[in-house]
């Protein structure tokens, strides 16, 4: 309570905020940057700083990369000095092949880039292959350990999941020896990926590089036949197998083999060697993988014209979509839903009829995809001089029949482990048919789980928190132009047949896709304060409630506590009250727990924040009617219903409106900081004949918008929604009509939150249409006249970008109680 009458008149500017100045509790473990904190602030007192990574924390692209690579990393180190091979560097401390997944990785690390939150993800796979390349070029290689370990690990298979494993198991110190089936290293690599793709010199050189860590490499040796599982774990520590799956399966139909039916596997593996012969003039493809589009690409360049059948839709195929494009501009004909049921003919030189049926996809199977069924009496015929099966890849058994357990594939843990003591295994046998990267990871981490096993540890849990800003909004950092390399045009790439397709970004391109990068992680959250005022802000508490990972903690209430601007509240005195308690409870119960006793409409009371960041998705116009209802159905005295309603849904007007009112807002804002007498004049004045435009707390917002904090450095008073809703108050209402517009805006509001919606109350545009005529000019077009020519507030509506409702810590409104007997008390 204030001490004088006089009191109300001090401190009339900038009055004494108790606490002040404020400081945020961060969690750097939990804090991923994403700004969210500094976009729901309405002050602005919060801004990302810099900070180092935190080691409990991993960004969205090497969480989704198979192999591991800090992609953040090598990406600061191009930003920074363009060192390439310091690059080089860090992707081979988990990826040994770099110049070889340049090539041919799907590059999932792409799809989970927040890059793609402002424009497109970064262009990792480029940039991958431009620093392999550089590795190449400049004769890098890797530094073999100091000392022996002492102890042989045997690798079954030279593939990329043998490679891998190879590779990790060597730089740590093992005596690693490789058994390879064929007489040159690879695996799949050079079996199955054609030389448009992968040429075979950037294979032999990056793994010539591995073996050159003193690896020691057998060729021609095949498990179960020249050397069995049981004399590897008999004369090694630890044995990994990494073999692969190297048989085509078969359609399942009558006469689905001949010399007229070949595997898509076999077909490119004879390819590769030179071996293969021509598959004549018109070859049918069956399938929808990389296997088959390669084939169908490789036939192209023996002459054929191809046509690849495919029981699914285009959007479903498994073949990378760029692939499928340039099989396309090659020549290659796609026939999608379509499905084999029967073969003829099948003689050499004579070719085959393939009858098919068209398909329709029904209700997802199992594993969630559109099930394809036939259509009834769509049976038609292709012919074709050879028939090309891609349907599918199988483990070969031989010599692991042991530990496969009657699957088709070895099961085995998270890092390799098999039901066999002391034995690994990983990629295509460990997993079913996967990508080259999921191959080197595996690899990777099962040489980690042999080094564990082997030194009688166990690995730690990984339980590092993912950096991904999915679904926030994030366009306002600006959009940057993303760089990618050429493919050679279609007319050349046939000249000579296995010429490489793709090209690599030049060094320069690489220099300047690396600053795309966000750095993720990089910046924390932090209450920097605003100019003026310092570290000082409303306290709302919003920041808390956005944070995805409730990082951040704000332990400050706004408080005066003397003079013109004095509250009158009891604050919340820990971190637990000032929830909410509505049955009284001694101690503040959890609110989950507290959920389930209380109705729907208390429920979206408690929870219900301001929404600062919205979609560019508009509301229905029938959802807006719902909110206006709920307005129209609010109480008023003597049912006036002093009010009516102006809906905005021209984004245009409304960002013109946008630029006058910050405007506006930067002149009152120079009137308000002015030190000149004149300026604490007029404030003081205001002080007292118009308390509630020059309060403190409206200047720090109207500050904010001046001083925004995040991204290009443009605030929007609408933020961005697409609708806004104008309400105009009667001046000829009755007994306090502000009052009355106050519950008909509340009611709005509450029944948005209800429906899933997002509101705020902007007084920033409903202040300056009552208060400047240069925002005034508005009215006439908005259609405002007298009487209703009053705004007595301003809605934005629309879908939030983030959950923004959540229940916060609030100030404890000081309560009177009366009752009966106490009345009777004070009268003795």
């Amino acid at each position: 309570m204030m001490e004088t009458s006089f009191e109300k008149y001090t401190h009339l500017n900038d009055p004494p905020v108790d606490g002040a100045p404020f400081h945020i509790l961060v969690d750097e473990d939990k804090c991923i940057g994403c700004g969210l904190c500094v976009k729901q602030c309405p002050c602005q007192s919060i801004e990302l700083v810099d900070r180092t990574y935190s080691s409990k924390q991993r960004p969205a692209c090497q969480t989704d990369c198979p192999a591991g690579v800090d992609v953040r990393a090598y990406m600061a180190v191009l930003t920074q000095d363009g060192d390439f091979t310091r690059a080089w560097k860090i992707i081979t401390q988990a990826n040994p092949l770099p110049a070889v997944t340049g090539r041919v990785c799907p590059h999932t690390c792409e799809g989970a880039c927040n890059r793609q939150a402002v424009d497109t993800p970064v262009n990792i796979n480029g940039l991958e292959r431009a620093v392999g390349d550089y590795g190449l070029e400049h004769n890098l290689g890797f530094d073999k350990p100091p000392l022996s370990l002492g102890k042989n690990v045997a690798v079954v298979g030279s593939g990329p999941s043998g490679i891998s494993c190879a590779y990790h198991l060597a730089r740590t110190g093992y005596n690693v020896t490789v058994f390879e089936a064929k007489d040159v290293p690879g695996g799949k690599l050079r079996d199955a990926i054609p030389a448009y793709r992968l040429p075979k010199d950037i294979i032999d050189r990056e793994i010539s590089r591995v073996l050159d860590l003193g690896i020691d490499i057998r060729y021609n040796i095949r498990l179960g036949q020249d050397i069995t599982l049981e004399t590897l774990r008999k004369d090694y520590h630890a044995v990994y197998v990494g073999v692969g799956a190297q048989k085509d399966s078969r359609l399942g139909l009558a006469e689905d083999t001949g010399p007229a039916i070949l595997g898509g596997l076999d077909f490119l593996d004879q390819a590769s060697q030179g071996k293969a012969t021509s598959p004549g003039k018109k070859v049918v493809i069956l399938g929808g993988g990389n296997t088959a589009v390669d084939a169908a690409r490789t036939a192209r360049r023996m002459g054929a014209g191809v046509t690849v059948a495919y029981r699914r839709a285009r959007d479903q195929m498994p073949a990378y979509p760029h692939e499928v494009s340039q099989a396309e501009e090659e020549g290659v004909e796609f026939k999608f839903l379509v499905a084999p049921v029967g073969i003829n003919g099948n003689q050499a030189g004579a070719g085959i009829v393939l009858t098919c049926s068209e398909m329709k996809l029904c209700p997802d199977d199992p594993g969630g995809r559109p099930r394809p069924v036939p259509v009834p009496g769509s049976e038609f015929t292709m012919a074709a001089d050879t028939l090309i099966t891609a349907v599918g890849l199988e483990v070969d058994p031989g010599g692991i029949s042991s530990l496969m357990e009657g699957l088709g594939w070895i099961k085995t843990g998270p890092h390799g482990q098999t039901a066999m003591t002391g034995v690994f295994a990983g990629g295509d046998v460990g997993t079913a048919p996967g990508t080259v990267s999921q191959a080197i990871g595996m690899g990777r981490m099962s040489a980690m789980a042999i080094d564990a096993y082997l030194n009688g540890k166990a690995l730690d849990p990984d339980s590092k928190l993912n950096i991904s800003y999915k679904g926030m909004p994030m366009a306002d950092l600006g959009a940057i132009d993303r760089n990618t390399a050429p493919l050679v045009p279609v007319d050349d790439r046939f000249n000579p047949l296995d010429r490489e397709v793709a090209l690599s970004l030049t060094p320069d391109q690489a220099m300047a896709e690396s600053r795309r990068c966000l750095a993720c992680g990089s910046q924390k959250s932090s209450f920097t304060g605003l100019p003026y005022f310092g570290k000082l802000c409303l306290a709302c508490h919003n920041c808390e409630v956005v944070c995805p990972n409730q990082a951040l903690e704000f332990p400050h209430f706004y408080r005066v506590n003397k003079g013109r601007w004095s509250t009158h509240f009891d604050y919340p005195k820990n971190g637990v009250t000032g929830f909410p308690n509505p049955f009284m409870e001694e101690n503040t119960p959890d609110y989950d727990a507290l959920a389930s006793r209380i109705t729907p409409t208390e429920k979206v009371i408690y929870r219900r924040r301001s929404v600062r960041m919205y979609t560019k998705d508009q509301v229905p116009r029938e959802d807006i009617h719902r909110i206006l209802e709920a307005g129209r159905f609010a109480p008023s005295a003597g049912n006036s219903q002093p009010w009516r309603f102006v809906v905005v849904r021209d984004r245009d007007f409304m960002d013109e409106m946008n630029r006058d009112v910050v405007a506006w807002s930067r002149k009152i804002t120079r009137l308000y900081q002015g030190k000149h007498l004149i300026h604490r004049l007029i404030k003081g004045a205001l002080g007292i004949f118009k308390p509630g435009a020059i309060d403190q707390r409206p200047m720090v917002a109207m500050q904010a918008l001046n001083t925004p904090k995040f991204g290009t450095g443009k605030m929007d008073v609408f933020f961005g929604a697409q609708t806004s809703i104008f309400l105009l108050q009667n001046r000829l209402g009755i007994s306090n009509p502000h009052f009355g517009a106050g519950i008909c805006a509340q009611n709005m509001v509450l029944a948005a939150h209800a429906m899933g919606l997002g509101t705020c109350y902007v007084g920033f545009v409903s202040t300056g249409l009552n208060m400047d005529r240069t925002i005034g000019k508005y009215k006439k077009r908005l259609g405002v006249e007298w009487p209703f020519d009053y705004v007595a507030t301003v809605l934005t509506v629309g879908y939030p970008a983030v959950q923004t409702d959540n229940v916060i810590r609030r100030e404890f409104p000081r309560v009177t109680w009366m009752e009966k007997n106490d009345e009777a008390a004070s009268k003795k």
